[in-house]
């Protein structure tokens, strides 16, 4: 049963997302779909563990990075996670990320959160696996 949950989340997100690339962004529709398949493992591969990555910034220069979503990698991280589960949920920025299709991750150079848009991803240490 776990897998066709996660089956179908994972459809679902691929599709919505490369719709989105496809109608708002203009990519067409195999590109966008090769786009949103590979956004949701690096967003999987986030929550795993750490990932060594690059995206474009908006003024056109390449970030390499190395980020996650996952406990026990940055001990910063883990403080703020467990401060965000005391407060109250926030509706509306959530919506308002996904409607914007942003991926937050925390840089664990930096140690603070970091943004790019979802269709600037470039390569990640994932795309070897």
């Amino acid at each position: 049963m776990e897998y066709v949950k996660k089956t179908n989340h994972r459809h679902f997100f691929t599709c919505s997302m490369a719709n989105i690339l496809v109608y708002q962004r203009g990519f067409d529709r195999s590109k966008a779909f090769k786009c949103a398949h590979a956004l949701y493992r690096f967003v999987e591969w986030l929550a795993k563990g750490l990932v060594e990555f690059s995206y474009m910034k908006e003024d056109g220069t390449i970030r390499h990075a190395r980020g996650t979503l996952c406990d026990g990698v940055s001990e910063k991280f883990d403080e703020w996670k467990r401060k965000q589960a005391e407060k109250p949920k926030d509706k509306a920025k959530e919506h308002e990320d996904s409607v914007k299709q942003v991926v937050k991750y925390w840089d664990v150079d930096k140690e603070a959160f970091r943004s790019f848009k979802a269709e600037n991803l470039l390569l990640s240490n994932t795309d070897l696996k």
